[in-house]
């Protein structure tokens, strides 16, 4: 399938999952600029490619947008209660990527450069599958931010991205997720 064919894809996958729009309809109303990513998005798609039902209770969800404005972590606060009041029942883990440099460390205690941007941030996520993003547009389209496609989401392949994380932090990360277990079907691909 094309790249065009598994956008398509995701989108109608969005667009049915009532429970994932009325987040992504939310989020945009208190923050156009604002993304659902990584897990709530992989998982829905592995749930429904291994005809699993998927749902949205006790799950955490990560919220990420870009603001050089905000450094002090404000507007981070805010989404952050807005949406716990809204959705109790999630884990919300809301995190303004141009400032992960001042906080984050590598496996072997460095620094990280700051991010340009969102995409930027992405494409050093551990799995490829992982690094994807999406909002809701005011004209109700889905924006998706995937800086390796979406190939390896669709085609249920766990792929290690040598950018920030070592290979075994990639590998403890398959185990403490428990990916396998819960989706048989996935391959760990080292090409």
């Amino acid at each position: 399938k094309t790249t065009m064919d598994h956008t398509r894809q995701l989108k109608q996958l969005i667009y049915s999952c009532p429970e994932l729009m009325l987040r992504l309809q939310y989020l945009r109303d208190i923050h156009t600029h604002a993304y659902l990513s990584a897990g709530v998005i992989r998982n829905l798609v592995w749930s429904i490619l291994h005809h699993q039902s998927y749902g949205f209770d006790q799950i955490e969800i990560d919220v990420i947008f870009y603001d050089l404005n905000d450094q002090q972590g404000l507007k981070e606060q805010r989404l952050t209660e807005l949406l716990k009041q809204k959705f109790p029942n999630n884990e919300w883990d809301v995190v303004n990527q141009a400032y992960v440099h001042l906080w984050y460390k590598t496996d072997d205690g460095c620094s990280i450069s700051q991010y340009q941007s969102l995409f930027d941030a992405l494409s050093v996520w551990v799995e490829t599958a992982t690094a994807i993003a999406v909002r809701l547009l005011e004209n109700d389209d889905i924006e998706i931010i995937a800086p390796f496609g979406l190939n390896d989401l669709f085609e249920l392949k766990l792929r290690w991205n040598k950018r920030l994380v070592s290979y075994p932090v990639f590998l403890a990360r398959i185990q403490a997720k428990q990916f396998l277990t819960r989706w048989e079907k996935l391959l760990v691909v080292d090409d």
